[in-house]
């Protein structure tokens, strides 16, 4: 029963926005991936959430209900709303890219920083409007002790990849970070697995999240006990 209902699933029955259907359309999706599935509705929800995943549509799974949520109470004003953090620049590019597509009809922008770019360009892009900002954690903190970013109005803050994350050692660079920000916003959290470590972070920067684990995830030993979601 459960397999077929999410065979029949379609973007449609997601309860997403005509914009978004209608650029996923032309982008040649037709229905939502396992999990795509099985997350989007918790964001939409406005739910903390923690992702241990590998599948397919990961980064989609976010950015869609992200633009759905921004585009529910678009202000007027210039302000970040969104911050995504990210451990390399392929990564924030590829998330970037992935706004785009499904932006296409809707009023929000979004930008990446990371190293290994001009600066002057990355200046110059961030003095427009940036609903949805992507970077990497040591070029976000240069820019903010700065003062060229502004994060007191974030509503969305999104962790991909955090077992990459812990790797290469951001751990002191994302708490300080996470001082920068509000207390009160819905935090989203990425990772192909779930180790202690990992849980030990989320629970540090998340409220009372679900869980959700897909058939794609790759699993460390010892955490397989953790449910499943999928509706």
């Amino acid at each position: 029963m459960g397999k077929f209902r999410k065979f029949i699933m379609s973007f449609k029955n997601l309860n997403l926005i005509n914009p978004i259907i209608r650029a996923a359309t032309e982008a040649g999706y037709s229905k939502p991936t396992e999990i795509q599935y099985a997350v989007i509705p918790h964001v939409l929800d406005g739910r903390d959430i923690i992702v241990a995943e590998t599948g397919l549509g990961k980064t989609a799974s976010f950015t869609i209900p992200i633009l759905q949520l921004l585009k529910k109470y678009s202000p007027e004003h210039n302000e970040i709303r969104t911050l995504i953090l990210t451990p390399n620049k392929e990564l924030a590019q590829k998330i970037e890219e992935n706004f785009e597509v499904y932006s296409k009809y809707l009023p929000l922008s979004q930008f990446s920083v990371f190293e290994g770019v001009l600066e002057g360009s990355q200046l110059a892009a961030l003095r427009k409007r940036v609903d949805v900002l992507i970077a990497t954690p040591v070029r976000l903190l240069d820019l903010v002790n700065r003062r060229y970013i502004d994060l007191s109005k974030i509503e969305i803050f999104v962790l991909d990849e955090a077992d990459r994350m812990l790797d290469l050692e951001f751990v002191n660079d994302i708490q300080k970070i996470m001082k920068l920000i509000p207390l009160k916003k819905q935090t989203l959290l990425f990772s192909s697995s779930m180790s202690p470590s990992i849980k030990k972070l989320a629970y540090t920067l998340l409220t009372n999240p679900k869980e959700i684990i897909t058939n794609g995830s790759s699993m460390k030993k010892g955490t397989s006990q953790h449910p499943v979601y999928f509706s």
